[in-house]
């Protein structure tokens, strides 16, 4: 695959990440927050394959294309609804709306291009054990959390833990490389052809570690379309 939703990997270094985004629009995917401790929180990303590929060329816009930051906002539309039941009010718990993308530029050896080859399998803990002795700083992504400007008006509690019931947007970001990785994970766990577990965990230091330091745990969960009768038509 040299091309995905009409960008050429080999022509990325002039690709603006701000026009990906308003071609592509919003992703239409749910991100769940969790977070009862000072020390712990998990984001978990529930989307179809089609918007992980859109995450995941995004990530490749600002890793290597002209622009080092961008903003994507999230349609949580059904999936909202579908996963709600695992979802409560208590501050601890939350819908992220957006992700804020960004890439620390090295001043050497920006990539220039992307080449991909699908894996033949996919791990649940997919960098591991890699990750345990690689350079975490500048090799893994990182994944926290924000406020949304204009809206979050005190996103800590008394404790100092972060108020998850105000607006937040999760923050992806780390060296090229590391959004290169991750955009080439999402591409594979897209991929229905690609055997793989029913969730990518990338873990913290202390775990099977799959991101870098002061990095909250991401997990992704690809939520297949229905293919009931009533969702694709009874053609019966």
């Amino acid at each position: 695959m040299n091309q995905l939703m009409g960008i050429s990997f080999r022509k990325l270094a002039l690709v603006d990440a701000n026009q990906v985004v308003a071609s592509i629009g919003s992703l239409n995917c749910a991100i769940k927050v969790r977070g009862n401790s000072h020390n712990f929180c998990c984001i978990r990303i529930y989307s179809e394959a089609e918007d992980l590929q859109r995450l995941a060329i995004t990530l490749l816009a600002c890793a290597i294309g002209t622009q080092h930051q961008v903003y994507l906002p999230i349609d949580t539309g059904d999936l909202a609804e579908k996963w709600s039941y695992k979802w409560n009010p208590r501050p601890g718990n939350s819908f992220a709306k957006g992700i804020r993308i960004t890439s620390v530029r090295p001043s050497i050896a920006q990539p220039k291009s992307f080449t991909y080859t699908p894996k033949r399998r996919l791990k649940r803990y997919p960098w591991f054990p890699w990750s345990i002795t690689c350079d975490a700083q500048t090799e893994l992504p990182v994944f926290t959390l924000a406020g949304m400007p204009g809206e979050t008006d005190c996103p800590r509690l008394w404790d100092g833990r972060r108020d998850l019931r105000e607006p937040h947007m999760v923050c992806i970001g780390g060296h090229p490389k590391a959004l290169i990785r991750l955009a080439r994970l999402l591409l594979d766990y897209s991929d229905t052809n690609i055997p793989s577990d029913e969730d990518i965990v990338l873990e913290t230091e202390g775990g099977l570690r799959g991101v870098g330091p002061l990095s909250y745990e991401a997990r992704f969960e690809r939520v297949d379309p229905c293919r009931c009768a009533a969702c694709v038509g009874d053609s019966s």
